[in-house]
């Protein structure tokens, strides 16, 4: 991996490039590795988000681990019974819930200073790295 100096923050912001890849530090301190578990990966082909647009990453650890950890057959079609897509500051998106009793407390917040925690990764080293997303979208699909 390589790091890229902070003052290209604004270059994964809404640009697309087919040979570099953002990944936001975020995910990997709450304890994500890459590659994404298969509901992860799942939740980022059914939106078509790309890993840096989004600002779900503590709800879908917590689905994710009580996934893993209860065997429960969740998928990521499942969501939209207790949580909707909202888009915010240009393209990113949060979790919002549909229902007065959130399935998971306070975990929609994330870091705040995640605009200068960042890194680029060459599409090339990773399996798969081609078929991510090049561009933003302006409208997550779930």
């Amino acid at each position: 991996m390589e790091r890229f100096p902070n003052c290209l923050i604004g270059i994964f912001d809404q640009t697309s490039s087919n040979e570099w890849l953002c990944f936001l530090s975020f995910p990997f301190t709450l304890g994500f590795r890459f590659p994404f578990s298969d509901f992860i990966m799942d939740f980022f082909r059914t939106t078509g988000l790309s890993f840096s647009q989004t600002m779900v990453w503590r709800v879908l650890l917590v689905l994710d681990r009580i996934k893993n950890n209860h065997v429960l057959d969740l998928c990521v079609n499942d969501l939209p019974v207790v949580y909707r897509l909202r888009s915010h500051e240009s393209s990113r998106f949060l979790f919002y819930s549909t229902t007065n009793n959130p399935l998971i407390l306070r975990a929609t917040s994330n870091e705040e200073e995640w605009k200068t925690k960042f890194f680029f990764v060459k599409r090339s080293s990773i399996p798969g790295g081609e078929s991510f997303p090049v561009k933003w979208l302006t409208k997550g699909r779930i």
